[in-house]
């Protein structure tokens, strides 16, 4: 088993990607840096949090994230969130130190090195999913991975300062850690299992049963030994139970309780084509990051009808991907973490209205299941099955990847730049 810091160690083949990645997440994160800056490095305005709360409109993100570091506080639903805002402390005093030598609030900054961080390594991790544990080349792994960053709602998510980007590195670490086990026979160790487990379900409760799931689908019946078993539920009620204290202690007012967000249920249909798999992936001109909590309309249609087309074509080959690897217990494990989401918000209801902010929780298991795609039909090739009939069917299926990926990332670049460019209301 790999050590933890060699975890950390960019190799030859991921260099040039990697650095692609860190440039393209530098220069999105500055635009954001940007528009706010001016509020921000004089943070003694009285009135600087209310000009900046009327200019940011990203969707339903909120972005409690700045005014916790900038002022230490709970901040978030402590019950869904139980450790988040003391992860934040060592980020709030390491901006308190750049505060009182420059005279400067640096929120900002920290919290972008924390974004910065957070989406590198996750790009790193999916690159490493699709090359080490489902086995595509590394052209196919770069371009997966490329399309994966261009769908909107990881895009989005990646520079706003709400947690699902720090959600989304732990995810992708603990299905690359699951992945490298099933591929070698090996099995989580109770250790590693406990602090997957502490710091997923700290930054974001429910997913922590994602963490379980994984640790059961690469470690079967020994899950249920009464070691492994007591111990995660130990942990798991230590968690719940920390956070219904602070939270009967310190509440927040501001902030949303867990019953406000079980929505009544809109149209199903509506919700599963404009807003799962459509503004996930694609953002819709029409009220764009609008907030459903003030103007924008919870199902929102598509100006253009060839959108319906790339997310169909999508949603096909998602599909395909999937009965291509269905003997993989690796991609059952993705899918399953994409299932989980399904019966949360559309099923339970849980933010169903806003059900896209939430696709960094599941949205990976697209390019993993597509991967299978590819190396399906190498598998027949070398088998010399009827698709050698077929030499071009490969590059066929790497255009249409392309072609798909090169339109999210124009048609987003332009929008999001855009956005991030209009004047500030104060």
């Amino acid at each position: 088993m790999a050590s933890f810091f060699s975890l950390f160690r960019i190799r030859r083949d991921e260099r040039i990607p990697a650095l692609v990645a860190l440039l393209v997440i530098l220069v999105f994160n500055y635009l954001i840096i940007s528009k706010f800056y001016c509020l921000f490095a004089d943070y003694y305005r009285p009135e600087t949090w209310r000009t900046f709360m009327r200019n940011f409109h990203m969707s339903g993100f909120d972005p409690i994230t700045y005014d916790v570091v900038s002022t230490w506080r709970l901040g978030y639903n402590i019950i869904r969130h139980p450790l988040l805002p003391f992860f934040m402390l060592p980020l709030w005093a390491l901006n308190q130190l750049l505060w009182w030598l420059t005279g400067v609030n640096c929120v900002q900054f920290v919290v972008g090195a924390l974004l910065v961080f957070c989406s590198f390594w996750s790009f790193i991790f999916l690159h490493r999913i699709l090359r080490e544990v489902v086995g595509v080349s590394l052209a196919v792994a770069n371009l997966l991975s490329a399309m994966f960053f261009g769908f909107a709602y990881v895009l989005v998510a990646i520079i706003v300062p709400d947690h699902f980007c720090l959600s989304l590195f732990l995810l992708l670490l603990t299905l690359y850690r699951a992945g490298i086990h099933l591929k070698g026979g090996s099995r989580f160790s109770l250790g590693e299992a406990v602090l997957l487990f502490f710091f997923t379900s700290g930054v974001t409760l429910s997913n922590g049963l994602l963490v379980l799931w994984a640790v059961f689908v690469v470690n079967g019946r020994q899950f249920f030994s009464r070691r492994f078993f007591v111990s995660l539920l130990l942990v798991s009620l230590l968690m719940l139970g920390f956070g219904v204290a602070v939270d009967a202690m310190v509440s927040d007012p501001g902030d949303k309780q867990v019953a406000e967000w079980v929505d009544a249920r809109p149209p199903l249909w509506g919700t599963i084509v404009e807003n799962f798999f459509g503004e996930s992936i694609q953002l819709h001109r029409k009220h764009i990051l609008g907030d459903v909590l003030v103007t924008r309309p919870v199902i929102v249609a598509y100006t253009w009808r060839a959108q319906y087309v790339v997310e169909a074509v999508l949603v096909a080959l998602f599909a395909c991907g999937v009965w291509c690897g269905r003997r993989s217990r690796f991609l059952w494990l993705s899918v399953g973490c994409m299932g989980y989401s399904v019966l949360l918000h559309l099923v339970v209801g849980f933010a169903a209205s806003e059900v896209y902010i939430m696709a960094c929780h599941w949205i990976y298991a697209i390019p993993i299941a597509c991967a299978f795609l590819f190396t399906s039909f190498h598998s027949h090739e070398t088998r010399s099955s009827s698709l050698v009939a077929h030499p071009f069917t490969g590059w066929a299926l790497f255009v249409v990847f392309l072609a798909i990926t090169a339109y999210l990332w124009i048609y987003h670049s332009v929008l999001l730049h855009r956005y991030l460019t209009w004047p500030l209301i104060k």
